[in-house]
């Protein structure tokens, strides 16, 4: 008898890690409970989205050919039999997210939260928050689609540099316990982030269940409102204050004629293109914010380094004008005492120079002889004498002046309400900071938020919703990957090309390296004869040894084992 024989064979890639995440937060039942499923639907809507879900966080191209990205990998690993994801379609996949985006999607945050909160023991002794910009191309309907109000996409102050395009705020706040998202919101496009701090400090004191945590910010928590709404509370925070502030300023001209070197903080060794940093911190009580919160300069010697820079480079392209101001005297609109110093006025504004330079513009009158009448001149041609003025342009620069500027170069002011905690310690809780900036980064890279193929503003704040429970599993799978080579003596593990060393992988580079993982199946004649999957290398054993995460590289934990 003749054999029929042929291998077909599935990706699983890193969707058991992700698997275990999914489960660990509890998603599969919550997301059946607040968005159960019609009797006439063939896949429940929950199942839909937690299969968006995956999508997003394995697929370079996000919600792009959905269908036949599915037929690549194990039905099972993607939450659905072999029938569902057969059924897949955009339609399906769209009424889904309009699901999502009708359910209670707030209470649905808290208990996912609270959840991951309980099950991975996260610290909530410092929350940093942050928001950025995710922008849209092309036009979408003013009317909405239910009578649930979506958020509106609005042209504002766009964080991507594009000014012309429309876009929504998301606002995102996470632990200082390995950076995990703990809470977002989204905001209409046009929403200026000083408005948002009241709402996100009040729905974190929900979560923690207490105010005593540290509230971490930029510059737009500091106005008297959010900061005096965070102390009603018994709340803290830390925030960098802005340079129009007043009590800026006037520290700013103390402490050139008083230079102060501060008290040494922490030396911060980078890496080696950014060198290393020394901290030193100074506070006095003659500083003071105008609402009695204490106020601690930070200076830092890489911001001293680029502050002087900037200064050198304003003072040279001030100098290259001003030369070419000087060439320009006498002619067009350059022809009077008046105009030439409000050029100049005007010139050493822009360039922020005005206080280095010093500047003359000097009248010399000339007597000059010239014909009487027009023609050609001949013996009979009179002549009148007459004295016009020319100008000439003289400066030199006060060096005085810079040195008194340098200084001020490198400090920054931080401002808090809390009095127990020393300079150092309140400096570390801020420069934190930059770990939220990166899952800011990780949304519109690694997630490629951006281009967006939805239509409807309902639609793209149900997948936003989604967005978000991607970067929390991110948060928590570099965690409790950091967490684990610390406690088992790790130092790094080869996970950059060409076997190269990390000290502190990410998630990207977690899940790139569980790739090239199959599950096979051997037919003969239609029929199942071997079912095998590919064996982990080294490297992958390691990471799942890590995680913690059983080699069976199956769902429900049967089928092909080591």
């Amino acid at each position: 008898m003749h054999k029929n024989r042929g291998l077909k064979s599935l990706r699983i890639d890193a969707l058991p890690v992700l698997n275990a995440y999914i489960e660990g937060c509890g998603l599969p039942d919550i997301f059946a409970r607040f968005i159960p499923g019609r009797a006439m639907r063939k896949i429940p809507p929950a199942r839909i989205l937690l299969f968006l879900l995956r999508n997003v966080m394995l697929s370079g191209f996000p919600l792009y050919r959905l269908s036949e990205w599915a037929a690549d990998y194990e039905p099972e690993f993607l939450g659905m039999t072999p029938c569902m994801a057969a059924a897949l379609n955009d339609d399906c996949i769209g009424r889904a997210l309009d699901e999502l985006f009708l359910a209670d999607r707030a209470t649905m945050l808290t208990t996912i939260t609270l959840r991951m909160i309980a099950g991975y023991r996260l610290d909530l002794s410092c929350f940093h928050n942050d928001s950025t910009t995710v922008t849209f191309h092309g036009t979408y309907p003013r009317k909405p689609k239910f009578d649930k109000q979506p958020v509106r996409l609005l042209r504002g102050f766009n964080k991507d540099h594009r000014p012309d395009l429309k876009q929504l705020v998301f606002n995102l706040v996470v632990s200082a316990d390995g950076a995990v998202p703990v809470h977002f919101k989204l905001h209409d496009g046009n929403v200026s982030d000083d408005t948002t701090h009241t709402e996100t400090w009040d729905r974190l004191r929900e979560l923690a269940g207490e105010a005593a945590f540290i509230y971490v910010a930029d510059s737009k928590l500091c106005t008297t409102h959010n900061m005096s709404h965070i102390t009603r509370g018994g709340g803290k925070f830390i925030t960098v204050m802005p340079r129009t502030r007043k009590e800026h300023r006037l520290f700013t001209q103390w402490v050139r004629d008083n230079p102060v070197r501060g008290q040494p903080l922490w030396y911060r060794h980078q890496s080696p293109r950014n060198g290393s940093d020394h901290y030193h911190g100074y506070e006095s009580g003659n500083f003071m914010s105008e609402e009695g919160y204490r106020i601690i300069w930070i200076r830092s010697s890489q911001k001293q380094k680029i502050d002087a820079q900037s200064r050198k480079d304003r003072l040279k392209k001030t100098r290259g004008h001003l030369r070419s101001v000087s060439r320009g005297l006498n002619k067009y609109a350059l022809k009077t005492g008046q105009a030439i110093e409000a050029r100049l006025e005007k010139l050493l504004a822009e360039h922020n120079t005005r206080e280095f330079i010093d500047f003359r513009v000097i009248a010399v009158r000339k007597r000059e002889q010239t014909k009487s009448t027009r023609g050609r001149s001949g013996p009979n041609t009179r002549y009148k004498h007459i004295r016009k003025t020319y100008y000439r342009l003289e400066w030199s620069v006060d060096e005085t002046a810079l040195r008194k500027a340098a200084n001020a170069d490198g400090f920054f002011p931080l401002i808090t309400n809390i009095g127990d905690l020393d300079m150092k310690r309140l400096l570390r809780h801020y420069k934190y900071q930059p770990n939220l900036e990166k899952r800011h980064a990780y949304l519109k890279s690694v997630l490629a938020v951006a281009p967006m193929r939805l239509k409807t503003p309902e639609r793209i704040e149900a997948l936003l919703f989604l967005y978000y429970l991607a970067l929390m599993i991110y948060g928590l799978l570099e965690r409790n990957m950091r967490a684990a080579m610390k406690k088992n003596g790790v130092r790094s593990i080869p996970i950059y090309p060409e076997n190269r060393e990390c000290r502190r992988p990410s998630a990207e580079k977690i899940l790139e390296s569980l790739e090239r993982i199959s599950r096979h199946e051997l037919r003969e004649n239609g029929e199942v004869k071997e079912v095998f999957c590919d064996v982990p290398n080294s490297l992958q054993r390691e990471i799942l040894k890590l995680l913690e995460i059983p080699l069976t590289y199956s769902a429900g934990g049967t089928g092909c084992s080591r």
